[in-house]
């Protein structure tokens, strides 16, 4: 059977009651190395908005859909099996493994990944979780420079995504070279005020821990309150940054705030009277 084939176009129109499954079956089979005609795209839509409300019929057209119709059933096509959610990915991004293009995707491999970043609230964060791994997967297609896209446009939603620094870390340990632009971040986000976001903030703190020395600009760039929360989550950053502050000279210490200076020497002091 072809996909322009007036049969299955009727078939899919008019699906008797019991034969969704071997729909279904047939449409996998026809689109795996085919991309779905738009006659096929927009009986199998009408029949999911109509009849089957199963999200997993969508699947085998997923790159006939808009961007937005895709984004608007994320939620629901990552909380599937592993399998489900696999095949969902091999779909969505299969056109991106190599310069034979079969078909294209409505959805670049960064909108992908930002999208999910954003449904965090209408799906279970755990597979929300799952889904960004299996992107971390594709190595090949989730490079430096579409992370480094990926991390610049999760900075800019409002308020700044549940998993945003995971992602920061993630993306970190995958791609190292990606250091400079990840300062960079971090002294942006403190400029957006990162601990008013409780999961963020701890996230940046672990992330300032994680790339030492090179962080310890940005935690200079900190207002006392927050440099003083910055060692309660992580204790081991006191010590590294009062040392780090000591081999300072004299005209690079005048560039540190007073205030953030009176916190490092109490946290000198503690740990002398602790020492002796």
């Amino acid at each position: 059977i072809g996909m322009a084939s007036p049969e299955l176009l009727q078939l899919v129109e008019n699906c008797p009651t019991g034969a969704e499954t071997l729909i279904a079956r047939i449409l996998n089979i026809i689109t795996d190395k085919a991309a779905p005609s738009s006659d096929l795209v927009r009986r199998v839509k009408d029949l999911y908005h109509k009849r089957v409300s199963d999200v997993r019929f969508l699947i085998p057209v997923l790159t006939g859909l808009e961007k937005q119709e895709i984004i608007a059933v994320l939620p629901k096509l990552i909380k599937q099996s592993p399998s489900v959610v696999k095949e969902v990915f091999n779909r969505l991004l299969g056109c991106f493994h190599s310069s034979k293009v079969s078909g294209t995707s409505p959805l670049s491999p960064s909108e992908l990944l930002v999208a999910l970043h954003s449904i965090e609230g209408k799906s279970d964060m755990k597979a929300v979780m799952k889904a960004i791994s299996l992107c971390f997967a594709e190595k090949a297609i989730y490079t430096q420079e579409v992370l480094a896209i990926v991390l610049q446009q999760l900075m800019e939603i409002n308020p700044l995504p549940t998993l945003f620094m995971r992602t920061v870390i993630q993306s970190l340990s995958i791609c190292p070279r990606l250091i400079g632009f990840v300062m960079s971040i971090l002294a942006k986000l403190i400029t957006k005020q990162v601990w008013k976001q409780p999961k963020v903030w701890q996230g940046f703190v672990k992330c300032c821990q994680m790339t030492k020395p090179q962080s310890f600009s940005v935690l200079l760039q900190l207002p006392p309150r927050q440099l003083e929360s910055a060692f309660e989550i992580c204790p081991e950053l006191r010590d590294n940054l009062v040392a780090h502050v000591q081999s300072f000279t004299p005209h690079q210490r005048a560039h540190i705030p007073r205030s953030v200076l009176l916190i490092l020497d109490k946290e000198k002091k503690i740990k002398t009277e602790k020492s002796e």
